[in-house]
């Protein structure tokens, strides 16, 4: 009698606007990976509207791919998107290939390792760790030390929640809070880096 093989659970999430708006990408449920909620989102590109077009983005751990692909459809020029685990990796370059996604590069790699591979100045980043892992601070310091980053990159941020993430969290002293909110259990912030 063959053994019965684990089923793989998948979800998928819309894309909100631009060239792929109402495409479905697909993602397999894990424990860590926690799509950003579609509220969330929608304010996140609202926010940056006027940066995401012919921006180079970084997704540090890319997941579903939902915020990857959402600002490659808005116009991105490029978008980095960061996953160490292999299910998840094979999920996204299937998604890629659906959309015919030519600005998208998926690595298969840790976030931590990102300056080895981005050759460009960034404009925008995705930090969004799973949040039982504890990453977010060493993240937060090798980003801050990076001379990647352009003047006036911005830097999104989703967090369990908390009352005071400035507090709770060291922060650059030439990263500014642009904004922050809540919804549910989720804290988000979008901040930027200034050059000193």
């Amino acid at each position: 009698m063959q053994k019965q093989r684990n089923k793989v659970k998948k979800s998928n999430i819309k894309l909100i606007a631009g060239t792929w708006r109402g495409r479905k990408i697909n993602f397999i449920e894990k424990n860590n990976l926690r799509p950003t909620k579609g509220i969330i989102k929608e304010t996140l590109f609202n926010l940056l509207r006027n940066y995401i077009q012919g921006s180079i983005c970084l997704d540090m751990f890319a997941g579903s791919g939902s915020l990857g692909f959402e600002a490659a459809s808005r116009g991105a020029k490029y978008v980095y998107m960061f996953e160490n685990d292999k299910e998840t990796i094979d999920c996204l370059i299937n998604q890629k290939n659906a959309l015919s996604a030519k600005n998208i590069n998926i690595l298969y790699a840790d976030a931590n390792s990102f300056e080895d591979h981005v050759h460009d100045m960034v404009d925008i980043i995705f930090l969004d760790p799973p949040f039982s892992e504890n990453l977010l601070q060493n993240m937060i310091n090798k980003i801050s030390s990076s001379i990647i980053l352009k003047d006036k990159c911005k830097i999104y941020i989703e967090i369990p929640y908390t009352k005071d993430f400035l507090k709770d969290y060291k922060i650059p002293d030439n990263w500014t809070l642009q904004k922050k909110g809540k919804s549910g259990d989720v804290s988000y912030l979008l901040l930027q880096h200034n050059m000193i």
